[in-house]
C-alpha cells in the first residue's frame, strides 16, 4: 500500500508539475512569440545603452565606483524601471479578460496556485531577460582594450576596467526587487478588467514604494526611519552596487513576494467562483 500511495503521489507531482509548465510556456510564448514582447527588450536595450554611455563619459574624468553603481544610481534608470513591470504584467490576467479566454482557464481543470505560478514565472523570467544583454558590456569592452592593446601596444586613453565582483551585487538586487515587483504587477492585472487601469495601479504603486524610501530625505531621520531605510530600494541598489550584499533584502523581498502571490491567488479564486 505504501508503496502504491508513493506511486500515486509521484504521478499527481509530475502532472501538477506538467500542467504548471504548460501554462508558463504558453505565457512566455506570448512574450517573446508577439512583437509587443521584442520592443520592450529593444527599448529597455536602448535606454541601458544610452545611460551607460552617459555613465561612461563621467568615469572617464572620475575614479571611485563601478560602472553599475553609476547606471543605476541614476534618475534615468528609475525612470524607466518602474514602468518596466507595468508594461510586462498588465497584460496577464486583464489581457485574458478581454478576450474572454480567462472564463475558459478558470474552470479548466487546472488549480487556481497552478494559473497564478505560471503566468508570475513566465512574467519574470521575461524580465531576467531584458538584463541579459548588460553582460556583453564586459566582454565587449575588453575585446576592444586587448585588440587596442594589441594593436597600438598601449592601453586605450580611459578604458574602463569591468570586474565580475562588480556586476554580482548589482544582478543580484535587480532580480530580487523585481522578484517581487512582478508579483505586484501580476496582482494588478488580477485586480483589474483594463490593462491601462492595471499599468497605471501598477505604476502608482512602484512610484509609492520608491518614495518611500525617500522619506527621510525629505522629513530627515525620526522614530521610525529605521523602517523606511529597510525598505528603501535605492538605498539597497546603492549597497548592492558597492559590493555590500546584505542578506535583509532577501528576506524582505522574498516575503513580499510570497506573499503577493497568495493575495493574488485569494483574488483569482474570488473571480473564479463569482462567476
Amino acid at each position: 500500500m505504501d508503496s502504491n500511495n508513493k506511486k500515486n503521489e509521484l504521478k499527481r507531482s509530475t502532472s501538477y508539475l506538467a500542467t504548471l509548465f504548460t501554462i508558463y510556456s504558453r505565457e512566455l510564448k506570448g512574450y517573446l512569440g508577439v512583437p509587443f514582447g521584442w520592443v520592450i527588450l529593444a527599448c529597455t536595450m536602448a535606454l541601458q545603452g544610452f545611460i551607460l554611455q552617459a555613465v561612461l563619459q563621467v568615469m572617464t574624468h572620475a575614479t571611485g565606483n563601478g560602472v553599475m553603481y553609476h547606471m543605476l544610481d541614476s534618475l534615468n534608470f528609475w525612470f524607466y524601471f518602474i514602468f518596466i513591470f507595468p508594461l510586462i504584467t498588465m497584460r496577464c490576467l486583464a489581457e485574458e479578460e478581454r478576450q474572454g479566454t480567462l472564463e475558459g482557464l478558470l474552470t479548466a481543470p487546472v488549480t487556481t496556485t497552478q494559473i497564478v505560478l505560471g503566468k508570475y514565472f513566465a512574467a519574470y523570467t521575461f524580465y531576467l531577460l531584458l538584463w541579459l544583454p548588460m553582460l556583453c558590456y564586459p566582454v565587449v569592452s575588453d575585446i576592444g582594450n586587448y585588440y587596442t592593446e594589441l594593436r597600438y601596444g598601449v592601453q586605450p586613453e580611459g578604458a574602463i576596467t569591468y570586474m565580475l565582483a562588480d556586476w554580482v551585487g548589482p544582478y543580484s538586487i535587480l532580480a530580487l526587487s523585481g522578484a517581487f515587483f512582478v508579483a505586484l504587477g501580476i496582482l494588478c492585472s488580477a485586480m483589474s478588467r483594463s490593462q491601462i487601469i492595471s499599468a497605471i495601479l501598477c505604476t502608482c504603486l512602484m512610484i509609492m514604494y520608491y518614495f518611500m524610501g525617500r522619506v527621510t530625505e525629505l522629513w530627515g531621520e525620526f522614530p521610525a526611519a529605521p523602517i523606511f531605510h529597510y525598505l528603501s530600494c535605492t538605498e539597497q541598489v546603492k549597497a548592492f552596487t558597492s559590493g555590500v550584499i546584505d542578506t535583509r533584502p532577501f528576506v524582505l523581498y522574498i516575503s513580499f513576494t510570497v506573499f503577493t502571490l497568495a493575495l493574488t491567488k485569494r483574488v483569482v479564486d474570488y473571480r473564479r467562483w463569482t462567476r
